[in-house]
């Protein structure tokens, strides 16, 4: 062995050293299993591959595993008895005690090789550290370190020669000549680190993280991040936050982890996870409210706002179908108007009748049928006055006659209910209208005496231009006339006449002229 060769070995197994020295060695005496034992050779087993002795590297040394011969793949792998944290792993060949160089015939044989972590027996389930493509018979290197931080339960080495042609280095077949191999990690789940010293984030899936940064090889239902140290938002959750969150009332958020809804679903929606939609027959947030029996299609309305479909059962309102018909209305999509309740009083929703009865002077269950001819008052049980113009007829709701002037002779007052004296009812029609004569006579007497006057004047007139041809006959004739006050005059003395109505006076000059 020359002098860099030394050194280089040296300086590796240092290094090799202090690697080892932070990890346990996992794969220590563990179970092991190979392809194609070497018959009959029991001190060439697979075990001798994890007893932790390889010095030496001899098949005569009975610490190497030597697979039978003339065989085109070879395979072992090691049971770590539990899937563990892998930061890497070491491999010792078989060299015969030669030094280890293109040279050497074992080189060969160790081209092509690969390594695989895996939960399972089967190296196509797991994952793959290493495979050979590059090396030489003097490159590839021995030992060697293969980085492999990942998590398993088997560390499997493989080897063919299954599909060739292969490069012209590589031998013919395939051999197991491994004289150890070391899994190196932490021997405990849920550390990381130098010498696995630190604690991996509760919420890494199984506890598990990357050996040396502590990152997460897969987070817990609900989180997500390098270290899983968020939880899941954006209407996700679950694994991996792929789940899509159901119908939350107002669109909130639903549990990061298990995908429920805190406060209750939107409308329309119920279950855990609000996915499910109302059954028919109800409505609103988790589907708790009752589609009422009023629907048009009873107990069928919208799921999320409970409008009725279509059109209510007679007697209530749109949408919903659970207020009665008010404001003076009643019956199919309240389109019919209430009749004359007493007060005004809200007739029965459905069929329209008054509960207390009707306003005077109407009658009937409904209050739409005015009081018959004659009748009048509350349900029309009132008789109208005989003694109306138009007997039995008056006001359906006061019972006055219709006017003052339609009473009877000899009666007034509104319902004709009040006799008059017998005195105003001798010679005058509807003498019991004692207003309506009071206003007319004295009018009537107004335009006589303007009429008189101005007939006066003529005469006075005439008196004057007579004078003096016939001043004596005048005089005469106008002491007899003008000085007794006139026509007029006699009126005003008479006018007890017009008090007295049924006594006759005297006659004055006027009636003695005509």
């Amino acid at each position: 062995m020359n002098g860099p060769g030394v050194l280089f070995c040296f300086l590796g197994a240092l290094t090799l050293i202090s690697v080892v020295l932070n990890y346990e060695n996992l794969a220590l005496n563990k179970s092991t299993w190979q392809m194609h034992p070497y018959p009959y050779r029991p001190y060439w087993g697979s075990d001798k591959a994890v007893d932790g002795w390889f010095t030496d590297l001899s098949e005569a040394g009975n610490q190497c595993v030597i697979s039978a011969s003339q065989k085109d793949r070879a395979q072992w792998f090691v049971d770590l008895e539990g899937v563990l944290s892998i930061h890497h792993i070491f491999i010792q060949y078989r060299t015969d005690n030669i030094f280890w160089d293109g040279s050497n015939p074992y080189t060969g044989r160790f081209l092509g090789f690969s390594v695989y972590i895996s939960n399972t027996t089967n190296k196509e389930d797991g994952m793959l550290c290493f495979r050979d493509n590059n090396y030489t018979r003097a490159t590839i290197p021995n030992p060697v370190n293969i980085t492999c931080p990942y998590h398993g339960r088997y560390v499997i080495y493989y080897n063919n020669r299954t599909h060739s042609p292969y490069p012209d280095e590589y031998s013919i077949y395939a051999h197991n000549e491994l004289c150890e191999i070391e899994v190196h990690g932490c021997q405990s789940t849920g550390y990381y680190g130098d010498n696995c010293s630190l604690d991996c984030p509760q919420t890494c899936q199984e506890g598990r993280c990357h050996i040396t940064m502590g990152t997460c090889l897969g987070c817990v239902s609900g989180y997500t991040g390098p270290k899983c140290s968020k939880e899941c938002s954006n209407n996700t959750y679950g694994q991996a936050c792929r789940q899509t969150c159901g119908n939350c009332i107002n669109s909130e958020q639903c549990d990061h982890v298990n995908g429920s809804c805190p406060n209750g679903c939107d409308a329309g929606m119920m279950g855990d996870k609000c996915e499910t939609a109302c059954s028919d027959g109800y409505y609103g947030s988790n589907c708790v409210q009752k589609c009422t029996d009023n629907c048009g299609i009873p107990q069928r309305c919208d799921r999320k706002t409970g409008d009725c479909e279509g059109v209510c059962q007679i007697g209530w309102k749109k949408p919903k179908c659970i207020e009665p018909c008010d404001n003076g209305t009643y019956g199919a999509d309240c389109m019919e108007f209430c009749g004359k309740c007493l007060d005004n009083e809200q007739c029965h929703h459905i069929n329209g009748t008054c509960f207390s009865g009707c306003d005077p002077g109407y009658q009937g269950l409904n209050c739409t049928e005015s009081c018959p001819r004659g009748f009048f008052g509350n349900k029309c049980q009132q008789s109208c006055s005989p003694q109306c113009k138009v007997p039995m007829e008056c006001d359906k709701i006061t019972g006055q006659c219709f006017t003052i002037s339609t009473c009877q002779p000899g009666w007034n007052n509104q319902t004709s209910n009040t006799k008059v004296d017998a005195r105003f009812d001798q010679n005058k029609n509807d003498i019991t209208c004692l207003a309506f004569y009071g206003v007319l006579v004295p009018f009537f007497f107004s335009i006589l005496c303007h009429i008189g006057c101005a007939v006066r004047m003529v005469r006075n007139t005439d008196c004057y231009r007579h004078s003096k041809q016939r001043k004596q006959n005048e005089d005469s004739f106008s002491k007899e006339i003008c000085d007794s006050g006139g026509i007029y005059d006699q009126v005003e003395e008479n006018n007890s006449a017009y008090q007295e109505l049924n006594e006759v006076s005297k006659p004055t000059v006027y009636e003695k002229m005509t």
